[in-house]
């Protein structure tokens, strides 16, 4: 079967099905850790809502993020959701009050602090919240785009329940 160089019936190197075989392996090892190991995860298509604060900004900014807009993140260009509501909120800035010994918030004259309300289409893992390939992830600095407008901000509020 082998001959004295070591070919299996004169033809294939015992070294060469060795490493095809290493190599089926690797491929299959890769395919193992790559997939989602997850049983939990819920199926795609669970409704989220999440809120994206947006700091430091003119006031009217809130006008630009026009409820129904679709939303994007403007760094790869990913579908992240629809715009179902804006608020506005002065902008605040802590500041220390030496008379008292304390640091105050106040609110700064001209900014303000914009919250969007999104909402999306997400496959939700224990591991991860996925609107497409983005993962949406409370405290993630996140820029976001629609064709008024582009920002970054932080995403401060996931509600994953699939009821909201």
């Amino acid at each position: 079967m082998i001959d004295k160089k070591f070919r299996l019936f004169g033809v294939v190197s015992v070294v060469d099905i060795a490493i095809f075989l290493l190599l089926i392996l690797f491929i299959w090892l890769a395919f193992q850790f790559s997939t989602p190991r997850n049983a939990a995860a819920k199926a795609d298509g669970v409704k989220i809502h999440y809120t994206v604060e947006l700091q430091k900004k003119e006031p009217g900014f809130n006008g630009k993020a026009l409820v129904g807009s679709d939303l994007y993140d403007s760094l790869k260009g990913d579908y992240i959701g629809q715009i179902i509501g804006v608020d506005a909120v002065p902008f605040l800035e802590d500041v220390p009050d030496p008379e008292n010994s304390i640091i105050r918030r106040t609110p700064v004259e001209g900014l303000e602090t914009v919250y969007v309300q999104v909402e999306a289409m997400a496959r939700i893992t224990d591991q991860a919240t996925l609107v497409g390939p983005f993962e949406i992830l409370v405290g993630k600095e996140i820029y976001v785009r629609t064709k008024d407008f582009a920002s970054p901000g932080y995403v401060v509020v996931i509600d994953r329940s699939g009821e909201a």
